[in-house]
């Protein structure tokens, strides 16, 4: 039976990635539609909409052999994972790679500053970042950096924002701002003023909110804590303060520790106390960035044993995180119970983000 061109496009924009990169051998008319832009935004629009499609994509290094391992799952279920291979451009030669993102099903890696790749593990392609050649402040010295990454929906292209620590001759910590376009492949200078200090080096303290902005968490400069935002269409900053209400970061006798993530369509923020044994999480969610009083108390989660630190979220609720074992497991607040996953790393580095496939080709 032949089917409508039209009825087998629409077929075949429902269907995961796995399968697609199978059906590209079919024949060169399916060949040919599945690389078709149109059919990749069509499809990236169809697979957006279904929870049933979200992935858990899982950094770690191992116990014993301190090998850097990324898994993605294979469905919803998460009990299967698929090992995946760094980009051979990092091979061991650097110590730490963050997992910038998702967007759009692509992952920023960054290794540390001027080395970056964009990744999208659903098709295993990969893009290593040119090197910026933007001249640094004069005299000064890189000392960390922080990234964001986006798309700008006004050129329909992908940005990467590194956001580089400088210190200066007179020992005062200079903010230099460069921006990478896809589109470009190349890197040029923002003029604009980071309006608030970036609590950088930790992916919990960062996030993509709607693809077309990043988020980190940051102080400004009457020392409150806020959310640091750079929409990329834009490309102008702005700053969201915290609930006034959830104690003090960092405070040395219950030390309160916030992590930013992803909840459904929103910005959530996780409140909980570090050294408490048995843990409560305070779980916010803001309506609106820039808005005052945009923040809503949702619940509070626990209290939770064994447990250390939260990741994300997954589907219905579900809010993974790192028990003192080093594992990765999933508390289910509806059943009040936790489910491991398995994995096992060095504490402190596991690294997840929940990932919506695509075929979006990043070359």
């Amino acid at each position: 039976m032949n089917l409508p061109e039209d009825v087998i496009f629409e077929i075949l924009t429902r269907l995961p990635v796995t399968s697609l990169i199978r059906f590209k051998c079919v024949c060169k008319f399916w060949y040919s539609l599945i690389k078709n832009p149109n059919f990749i935004s069509k499809h990236l629009h169809n697979l957006s909409s279904q929870e049933n499609y979200l992935r858990l994509l899982v950094s770690r290094r191992g116990n014993i052999t301190n090998k850097r391992i990324l898994s993605l799952s294979q469905n919803d279920t998460l009990d299967v994972f698929i090992n995946q291979d760094f980009p051979a451009y990092f091979n061991d030669k650097f110590g730490h790679v963050r997992l910038i993102g998702p967007c759009n099903g692509i992952v920023c890696l960054c290794g540390y500053p001027d080395n970056i790749v964009l990744w999208n593990p659903s098709i295993r392609d990969y893009k290593i970042l040119p090197q910026s050649q933007i001249q640094r402040l004069f005299g000064s010295a890189v000392r960390g950096s922080d990234f964001g990454l986006g798309f700008d929906s006004k050129k329909n292209d992908y940005k990467v924002i590194q956001v580089l620590f400088c210190l200066s001759i007179n020992r005062v910590v200079v903010y230099q701002v460069e921006i990478y376009s896809l589109n470009a492949n190349s890197w040029r200078k923002y003029n604009g003023i980071v309006p608030a200090k970036i609590k950088y080096g930790n992916t919990s303290w960062s996030m993509v909110y709607k693809n077309e902005i990043f988020c980190w968490l940051a102080q400004d400069v009457d020392n409150h804590e806020v959310i640091l935002s750079f929409n990329m269409s834009e490309e102008t900053f702005q700053n969201t303060k915290l609930p006034s209400n959830i104690g003090i970061f960092g405070e040395q006798e219950i030390r309160s520790v916030w992590v930013i993530v992803p909840f459904k369509e929103s910005i959530s923020l996780i409140v909980y106390r570090l050294k408490e044994v048995e843990k409560y999480y305070d779980l916010w969610v803001m309506n609106e960035l820039g808005a005052k009083s945009c923040w809503t108390k949702l619940q509070r989660i626990g209290p939770l044993s064994r447990v250390e630190r939260p990741l994300g979220f997954c589907k219905n609720g579900e809010i993974i995180l790192e028990n003192s074992s080093g594992q990765l497991v999933i508390y289910d607040p509806s059943s009040q119970g936790l489910k491991t996953l398995g994995f096992y790393g060095k504490r402190g580095r596991l690294e997840i983000v929940v990932y919506k496939e695509s075929l979006i080709s990043v070359n």
